[in-house]
């Protein structure tokens, strides 16, 4: 056992409950794999020595802040990685309670890239499953907050179910302070008819941000994310959706800003599981400083997904000398009968409209942030208008 697996998962910590049989083969499944390195495919631009450089302590005792949010919604607030269940205030249409043994059945995860999941599936304290019915009249936020002295490893776990014909926007909300790990795992199932916004808003200093988050689309039903990232120390988003039935939609919209020492990867799938199936994506990440940005987006048409239609593109700017980029799309294509394009570009800010802005009178500063908010909102504008699109677009020029 090498001395991360030492640090993040000691066999003596195992907890025993319902789960300990599952907790138990992942701790196997870990110490058989061990972490991702830099010949780990997956993670080749996303080195984590940071991890063996910390060293993880238990939860403070002090508790974070919620943040005000400029719009009404409903709240669960995961402060230093736990939920306060017992203050949520949530109506009819939202159950929450802990998670089953049925919850987890099919879970399946690979080799040393699935290492973090495989991390959560043994250290996950307690599990929430969340069941949503008919149309929110509100947002359900999902608030993550640390303290400035939280230097623990915490792994939430949830399932997130939207049933038949539901309507619901997700806000997904992490900030805060420390130096320690959060590590999460999401499951999601849009029900058959229904349709979700699902909203990720990531901002955390100097935390080690990890998340995977796995979005199962049935038939005649709708998945669309949106994220804005503004950087941490290190972060990590796996975001795989499978279009299981005819008729389904997944979209992905997301904007990532960098600036020095801070390190975000996104890896993104859309499966297209079978035929009668769209799917469209465009990701773009700024990155000044020596900040650096990862894109690895996937789309994958299965065989027999005839009529199927994808397209997937990444825009990418350089801010800086020092800043990296690495962005790489890929289709992977099993039926004839299907349409899917992408496309990939890393630039710099165009120097004939920061000219033409200058000779209107603007100061170079305001000309300079003009243009990169211009390239970044694009994304984010796809969202229908309202107060969670008018919170993110005033999010991210607040950070430019």
């Amino acid at each position: 056992m090498n001395e991360l697996a030492q640090k993040l998962a000691p066999e003596s910590a195992l907890a025993a409950d319902d789960f300990s049989d599952l907790r138990q083969g992942a701790q196997r499944a870990l110490m058989q794999y061990g972490f991702p390195d830099l010949k780990t495919e997956a993670w080749k631009y996303t080195p984590i020595k940071l991890l063996e450089k910390r060293d993880f302590q238990p939860l403070p005792g002090s508790a974070s802040i919620a943040p005000e949010l400029p719009f009404e919604a409903y709240l669960l607030h995961f402060d230093n990685g736990i939920l306060s269940a017992d203050v949520a205030e949530l109506p009819d249409a939202i159950r929450l309670v802990p998670a089953t043994r049925e919850d987890f059945e099919g879970i399946e995860y690979g080799g040393r890239e699935d290492a973090f999941a495989w991390l959560n599936l043994a250290r996950f304290g307690q599990a929430w499953r969340i069941t949503i019915e008919g149309e929110l009249d509100r947002p359900l936020v999902l608030v993550y907050t640390s303290s400035d002295d939280f230097a623990a490893a915490v792994h939430p776990r949830l399932f997130i179910n939207l049933a038949e014909n539901a309507r619901a926007t997700l806000v997904e909300a992490q900030s805060g302070g420390g130096e320690g790990m959060v590590n999460a795992v999401t499951d999601i199932r849009v029900g058959q008819g229904a349709a979700l916004n699902h909203v990720m808003r990531r901002a955390g200093g100097d935390i080690v941000r990890v998340a995977r988050t796995r979005v199962d689309v049935m038939r005649n039903a709708e998945y669309h994310s949106f994220v804005l990232d503004t950087g941490v120390r290190l972060g990590r988003q796996d975001l795989n959706v499978f279009l299981n039935g005819a008729g389904s939609v997944g979209e992905i919209d997301g904007t990532v800003a960098l600036s020095s020492k801070q390190h975000v990867d996104y890896h993104t799938s859309i499966d297209h599981c079978t035929g009668h199936t769209n799917s469209r994506e465009s990701f773009r990440i700024l990155a000044g400083g020596t900040g650096v940005g990862v894109f690895n987006g996937r789309i994958h048409i299965h065989a027999d997904a005839d009529d199927s239609h994808s397209d997937l593109n990444t825009a990418n700017l350089l801010l800086g000398e020092q800043a990296r980029i690495n962005a790489k799309p890929e289709l992977e294509i099993y039926s004839e009968d299907v349409t899917a394009s992408h496309g990939a570009t890393i630039g710099q800010l165009d120097d004939d409209a920061l000219f033409y802005l200058r000779s209107r009178g603007l100061p170079t500063e305001e000309a300079n942030r003009l243009l990169k908010y211009g390239f970044a909102a694009a994304p984010l504008e796809n969202l229908a208008a309202g107060p969670v699109r008018d919170w993110l677009l005033a999010e991210l020029e607040s950070e430019l």
